[in-house]
């Protein structure tokens, strides 16, 4: 009895429950809310929640998603279930509805984000750690709601860089324009056909050298530049006004990108060939950043201030990615790289007791910088650490941390501009910072008279995905060749650098970067200098009087104030510094030094160019004897220490010696490069090297320089 009572029971429970399913699907289909799009409902009385809300919102596509909060929801849907939703959002699609994280994947799917709800599903592990991260959220809301305004600000709207974007082309063009014309000034003194190291020069011996050894390099790898088309003065001003009015069309917003590609194309073009004069990490910098930035700018005929585009998230990342490594670089090598003495100025928090007067090119106002308190050093060294070295890495985070990297790395580029010379460099640092500025932070400034129509990018547009796939190959290598400079900055010059581990193809990839500059190394300034050699010249003239050859930007006679000239960059005066310090670090080898004097007499004297330059050109004619005289290996060792040795003179010091002859000469194209005071007819040049300082006194004394003479190396070159 008691099993047919239970069998009776079990009857009845399954028809009650397949009555009440039934009743159920009836009630759930007679109460079906008709949707035309998705809804997300929300809390209305939830300051988070709204400020989400609005994000959400934001990303919709062409308001395909409704947003309403469940406060109002039964006011237009009266037929909508009876759920929690102070709880959890929910998202109702036409046949189901979802909550919590599910909600939210589930949006995004809508937007055409499809991956975070396929891995929702498929995965067991992400469905739990996104509940539960979902649901932490949920119940911590105020908690949260302070650390997003901290991290965001009053609203959590995504950033958009409409105006960065539009402004940084202008900018960008700008100082391409201020890079082309300094060069331009200088290209007749330096590298034309009168010039020190003619480029047609270089470019026939590179051929030659190619023809002559078989080599299977191909001359546009050696020398990627479009001089090669035609090697004349002539060719060059052309490449050269290219570039200066390809800068004018960008900074115009013509065509933006193919404006950066003819930018990019010439000033590689002449960078290849003006070695050592175009060699210098803001050279590096200007064509990195001009690669980079295709990806940046729009790809379109008119960069029109009415009709602005959003730029591409992997252009924005490629040019954070560069502010990051340029000043990650710059830190690491101040820690990193040691004096051949073994000491640290950085390290020791010293480095500025040097810094302004033994710079390449001081200014007026490094002079007084450097008389102010030894605790104003301390400071700035700490402060410039923190730029360096943590500010960066700022930019990885949301926006307010970022605005915080946006002003002090700007502030930073300030203050080295007024303490220096150093042409572009920091001008060029601070356009690519201003790409960090948010449309939020400015738009109150901005958008009553400007970008009245804001557009997001369409990732399916044709270009655009082009762009993407591009942008993806370049981001790739750029990490690489990042990753790897970073890693020797990190062992410094006192390990052991071992290339081996390299595999071919990231060999291959680092030369091609070398070769195109494109994709560098940087930090200015490993070793801080603690002394402030200068050559000194002087030309003897017919009158028996020795008189120097004035610069116009170094410094010469102790009287003469230091200049500040915030954007130009005068190349020889700049190769001068380094001349002078190759010059000092010879004193404490007497072969090398002696054979420096050598070279210079030699190649002086004679007039010699690279081609012509033979090792019995340095050997005297009683040297010849005394040698012919040694036992074979001596005079063999003799020949190939003073062939190394000029050979090392050749690499460093062949554009100091054509300098040399080219004021021996006399030659007019000098005149743009020196003074030459009372000068005519010259016999001899003396070649001293002095040491400077800045004086100790006031101005007032009418002093700016301190000058010791005593016991420093100076020789003549008698001319012939």
């Amino acid at each position: 009895m008691a099993l047919l009572g239970n069998y009776i029971i079990n009857i009845g429970a399954c028809k009650f429950i397949k009555y009440y399913k039934l009743i159920s699907l009836i009630e759930s289909k007679k109460n079906k809310l008709r949707l035309k799009n998705p809804i997300m409902v929300w809390d209305g009385e939830c300051n988070f929640c709204r400020l989400c809300a609005d994000r959400f919102k934001s990303l919709g596509v062409n308001n395909h998603v409704e947003f309403i909060p469940y406060q109002d929801l039964f006011n237009k849907y009266p037929k909508a279930p009876k759920l929690d939703y102070e709880k959890s959002v929910v998202f109702f699609t036409k046949n189901n509805r979802y909550t919590g994280a599910a909600a939210v994947y589930r949006f995004y799917n809508e937007i055409g984000k499809k991956w975070p709800i396929l891995l929702y599903r498929r995965f067991k592990i992400f469905r739990k750690i996104s509940e539960f991260c979902y649901q932490l959220i949920a119940d911590n809301r105020k908690k949260f709601k302070s650390i997003g305004d901290f991290f965001l600000g009053g609203n959590y709207m995504p950033d958009t860089y409409n105006i960065s974007g539009w402004v940084y082309g202008r900018l960008l063009g700008f100082i391409g324009i201020i890079a082309f014309l300094s060069f331009w000034t200088q290209s007749d003194v330096l590298i034309s056909s009168k010039g020190i190291v003619p480029f047609e020069n270089d470019l026939r011996q590179i051929e030659g050298f190619i023809t002559k050894t078989n080599t299977d390099v191909s001359k546009w790898f050696a020398r990627p530049t479009i001089l090669w088309f035609f090697q004349n003065d002539f060719w060059l001003n052309v490449v050269l006004s290219t570039g200066t009015l390809s800068s004018l069309s960008l900074m115009l917003g013509l065509v933006p990108h193919i404006s950066i590609i003819l930018s990019w194309v010439c000033y590689l073009s002449i960078s290849s060939v003006s070695e050592p004069f175009l060699n210098f990490q803001w050279d590096a910098l200007l064509l990195e950043t001009y690669l980079l930035s295709i990806f940046f700018v729009p790809w379109k005929i008119f960069d029109d201030r009415k009709n602005v585009d959003n730029p591409l998230p992997i252009g924005r990342w490629l040019l954070w990615l560069l502010i990051i490594k340029l000043m990650l670089e710059s830190g690491l090598v101040k820690f990193t790289f040691f004096g051949s003495d073994g000491s640290n100025t950085w390290r020791d928090l010293t480095a500025l007791n040097y810094h302004y007067w033994t710079q390449p090119i001081p200014s007026w106002i490094s002079w007084y910088v450097h008389k102010l308190p030894e605790f104003v050093d301390k400071v700035s060294l700490v402060f410039t650490y923190c730029c360096e070295l943590i500010i960066p890495l700022l930019i990885f985070f949301p926006r307010r941390l970022r605005r915080v990297a946006l002003l002090s790395l700007i502030s930073f580029q300030l203050l080295i501009i007024v303490t220096g010379n150093y042409g572009f460099f920091n001008l060029l640092t601070i356009v690519i910072c201003l790409t960090l500025i948010d449309d939020q932070l400015v738009k109150s400034y901005f958008n009553k008279w400007i970008f009245n129509d804001q557009k997001q990018y369409d990732s399916k547009n044709a270009v655009e995905k082009f762009k993407i796939i591009s942008g993806s190959i370049i981001l790739i290598c750029f990490i690489y060749t990042a990753s790897f400079f970073i890693n020797r900055d990190i062992k410094g010059n006192q390990a052991n650098q071992n290339n081996n581990d390299i595999s071919l193809v990231g060999n291959k990839l680092i030369q091609t970067a070398q070769v195109i500059r494109s994709m560098n190394a940087y930090g200015l300034f490993r070793v801080m200098t603690i002394t402030r050699p200068e050559i000194y010249i002087e030309a003897l003239s017919s009158d028996s009087l020795w008189r120097p050859i004035i610069f116009k930007y170094k410094p010469v006679k102790p009287e003469d104030r230091p200049k500040f000239f915030p954007s130009h960059m005068p190349r020889i005066d700049w190769q001068l510094w380094f001349e002078a310090l190759y010059f000092e670090r010879l004193i404490n080898n007497p072969f090398d030094l002696s054979s420096y004097k050598r070279f210079l007499e030699v190649m002086v004297s004679d007039d010699l160019k690279m081609s012509d330059v033979s090792i019995n050109n340095f050997i005297k004619n009683e040297e010849r004897t005394i040698l012919e005289s040694l036992p074979f290996p001596e005079r063999q060792k003799y020949i190939n220490n003073l062939q190394s040795s000029i050979n090392r003179h050749l690499n460093n010091s062949y554009w100091f010696a054509r300098f040399l002859s080219k004021i021996a000469m006399e030659e007019s194209v000098m005149k743009d490069a020196v003074v030459f005071d009372n000068i005519s007819d010259i016999k001899s040049l003396r070649i001293s090297l002095y040491q400077y300082s800045f004086s100790e006194g006031n101005v007032n004394e009418k002093n700016w320089w301190k000058i010791e003479k005593e016991n420093r190396p100076s020789f003549i070159i008698d001319l012939k």
